[in-house]
């Protein structure tokens, strides 16, 4: 059995569930009660920088590049034919393995916060593992 893209497989409503589930983690871990203000201050950010900022520009390209990551996820769960089990090892994999496990080091060389690399990085890693845990769930 070769690899192939799953593309007629894959099942559009897991993507859905599991890039919003995504987002929502998102919004509450970086809510002002949540992680907001420490993230801020490791970023050296304001409440006026953040409101400065282009916010299509910066909220459309994180639903873009989430949706290709999420689709991405799925793609690689289907193919190995994964249920709620092998989603949720696939996603704590890629998530705490490979994502976090390859950005980290950017924060350690720029010499930023460990803190700000623990807030950013705990939440893709969660957010990935969460993704795949319902898309293996869909699959199941």
């Amino acid at each position: 059995m070769g690899f192939e893209w799953g593309w007629a497989d894959l099942n559009w409503i897991a993507v859905i569930v599991a890039f919003a589930a995504n987002m929502a983690l998102g919004f509450v871990w970086y809510s002002p009660k949540g992680l907001l203000p420490m993230w801020k201050e490791d970023m050296g950010m304001t409440d006026e920088t953040i409101k400065s900022a282009n916010m299509v520009k910066t909220f459309g390209g994180m639903v873009v590049l989430l949706i290709i990551a999420t689709i991405s996820l799925a793609l690689i769960i289907g193919n190995i034919g994964g249920g709620l089990e092998e989603g949720l090892v696939v996603g704590a994999v890629i998530g705490f393995g490979i994502a976090a496990g390859n950005a980290v080091p950017h924060y350690l060389f720029g010499q930023q916060p460990i803190r700000l690399a623990v807030i950013n990085e705990l939440n893709t890693a969660i957010g990935i593992t969460l993704s795949g845990l319902i898309i293996g769930a869909f699959n199941a």
